[in-house]
């Protein structure tokens, strides 16, 4: 067999296996994304049971402290913050359909007060239904993936409080799999991986918070109905970010124009001033510098991974692109770059310095002999 045929047969072997894993691992999506939020969770509670095992508290004692301490924040916001919701809640799906109709009627006020030129405008009032009951939709749709992945989250919590115990023996395990001359390299990633995928998690609940409060807040100053509601929406869907945000946007501009048209466009003014903050300033300080990663690369990793997986996709997406630049940093960017200015600076000098040192030893030496010549 040639040279060439058995480069192709090697070729078709890689695509073959490729292939079965993009096969697997879409078999095993839901699998895969559990372990990854799991790790993801893990890594997020790491510094918190390293610091207290180093007082001498057990790390099992670490995480059922974490985990009771969650459930009873969400069950005290759940029992101060159920009532007004499920209330506002109620009146904002039993209002909703007229608040449609009077959003058409609305419009249709403005296509003849425009005149002729409203022939140039194709949107109707049934797209404004119809976009509304799509957007409805949406919401509904991304809500059950959330509940979806609530109904995984015994096995994602089981999962990543095993890691955080048992993070030394697993990494013996792991290492045990790995050349002993790499060790030292293998060791000095494990830290920054970890931030990574911790930092996420921390920033992407950061990110959450400040959604809601500057939606509450916002929506309240403009007397907006509801205002309660469609902030706690938007900071429960913003898990995934931008989408919470756009999905409450559309609420509350439905709701602000049945209550005043005026008011709709200042809720469109607030949404898109909104929409600035979270993209200049909440997603690069509280998330993307938790990830190391640009705004706009967070906006395309969270895209591509709602395409290929949904909802759970777009959440694990960004730490997995953290990722994949961290690592192809430290193993092709450093290796290709040149050193920076100064380092080669240094070098030269060095250089300089060793030859003027040598030049002085040769000089020396040939003295001496002249000197013992003479002397002989």
């Amino acid at each position: 067999m040639s040279n060439s045929q058995v480069q192709a047969l090697r070729i078709a072997c890689y695509l073959m296996v490729a292939a079965i894993v993009l096969w697997l691992a879409h078999e095993l999506k839901t699998v895969i994304i559990s372990f990854i939020l799991a790790l993801m969770l893990a890594a997020a509670m790491t510094p918190v049971a390293e610091a207290w095992e180093r007082k001498r508290i057990a790390r099992p004692v670490t995480i059922t402290v974490i985990y009771v301490a969650v459930a009873l924040l969400y069950l005290f916001l759940g029992i101060a913050l159920f009532p007004a919701i499920r209330e506002q809640g109620k009146t904002l799906m039993a209002n909703l359909p007229n608040d449609i109709e009077n959003l058409a009627r609305w419009y249709d006020h403005v296509l003849a007060f425009a005149g002729d030129k409203a022939a140039l405008v194709t949107f109707s009032p049934a797209d404004s239904k119809e976009f509304a009951m799509k957007a409805f939709g949406r919401t509904i749709d991304m809500t059950t993936g959330i509940f979806g992945l609530v109904l995984n989250s015994v096995l994602v919590l089981f999962l990543a409080g095993y890691f955080v115990i048992n993070a030394k023996n697993l990494w013996k395990e792991i290492f045990r799999w790995i050349p002993g001359d790499m060790h030292e390299r293998m060791s000095s990633l494990i830290e920054p991986l970890q931030d990574r995928l911790g930092g996420y998690v921390r920033g992407q609940i950061l990110v959450a918070s400040a959604v809601a409060i500057f939606f509450v807040a916002c929506l309240s100053l403009l007397h907006v109905n509801y205002a309660l509601t469609l902030g706690a929406v938007a900071g429960l869907l913003n898990i995934v970010p931008y989408i919470g945000s756009f999905a409450a946007a559309c609420f509350a501009i439905l709701v602000a124009f049945n209550q005043n048209p005026l008011l709709g466009l200042l809720v469109m003014i607030l949404f898109a001033v909104e929409q600035w903050i979270e993209s200049n300033f909440m997603v690069p300080i509280l998330l993307g510098r938790q990830v190391e990663m640009h705004a706009l690369a967070v906006l395309v990793a969270m895209i591509v991974g709602a395409t290929l997986a949904g909802i759970a996709g777009a959440i694990v997406a960004i730490p997995i692109v953290s990722i994949a630049i961290y690592l192809g940093e430290e193993f092709y960017v450093k290796k290709i770059a040149p050193p920076p200015l100064g380092v080669v600076g240094m070098v030269v000098g060095d250089n300089a310095e060793k030859q003027e040192k040598n030049e002085t030893s040769a000089g020396a030496t040939e003295v001496s002999e002249i000197a013992g010549a003479q002397v002989s």
